[in-house]
């Protein structure tokens, strides 16, 4: 048993499934404690590798979106900036994007405007969006 395990776990390397590869020892004893059947046990396999690779490929995108440290949304007070909650949450499910819509934030400094670009950025990466996030300051420069 040892050696199938060994030998799995290669080819898993060979795949690339490092996921499956880390996990199998305890999925494996599950499953023999469960006494689920083949198909159950491949199906757990693979979604802890697709878990795994989502939850890399979001780390990677927001690491390379250069978001700044303030960007979670639920600290956000949109009514003292004039804006309503339902404009709000309208924003956040980000149908602009696919409909291929700017968005340009005008208010006076310190109102909020980078926090909420940086929120909404946020959200995008989180539902696999790439973004790019840069300042206007750094955009001019």
């Amino acid at each position: 048993m040892d050696n199938q395990k060994q030998q799995v776990k290669q080819l898993c390397a060979d795949f690339r499934l490092s996921e499956i590869a880390a996990g199998l020892d305890d999925i494996l004893s599950g499953a023999e404690n469960e006494q689920i059947g083949y198909l159950e046990l491949l199906s757990r396999l693979f979604r802890a590798e697709q878990q795994h690779r989502r939850q890399r490929d979001e780390s990677r995108r927001m690491t390379s979106a250069s978001l700044p440290k303030n960007n979670d949304l639920s600290l956000y007070e949109p009514k003292r900036n004039g804006l309503t909650d339902k404009r709000l949450a309208a924003l956040r499910e980000l149908n602009w994007i696919d409909q291929l819509f700017n968005l340009v934030l005008m208010e006076p400094s310190g109102t909020g405007k980078t926090m909420l670009a940086a929120g909404l950025a946020r959200d995008a990466v989180k539902a696999g969006y790439h973004v790019y996030f840069r300042t206007m300051e750094e955009i001019v420069s």
